[in-house]
């Protein structure tokens, strides 16, 4: 189950990200994060990144997306972004 990324004190769940390496989808989720309030439908696609395995792995295999199989994966990142503990 994913949780869809919303303002507030605290953001945990997984998204999922087409890259060739770790520390790629790691920038890519990053970059996204920082400006998906204002990506539009196209813009956002650039990023690779989703909110289910599903469209990620079908993503990595839409042979008109530009990505290749045997060179990407598609990555899982946990988020669990919260306000410290005193």
């Amino acid at each position: 189950m994913t949780m869809p990324i919303v303002h507030s004190d605290r953001i945990s769940g997984t998204i999922y990200v087409v890259a060739d390496n770790a520390e790629h989808a790691g920038d890519r989720a990053i970059n996204y994060l920082r400006h998906k309030d204002k990506l539009d439908d196209g813009e956002a696609w650039h990023y690779r990144v989703f909110d289910e395995q599903a469209d990620a792995e079908a993503e990595l295999h839409n042979r008109f997306g530009g990505c290749d199989p045997e060179r990407h994966r598609v990555y899982a990142i946990s988020l669990d972004v919260r306000i410290a503990e005193q």
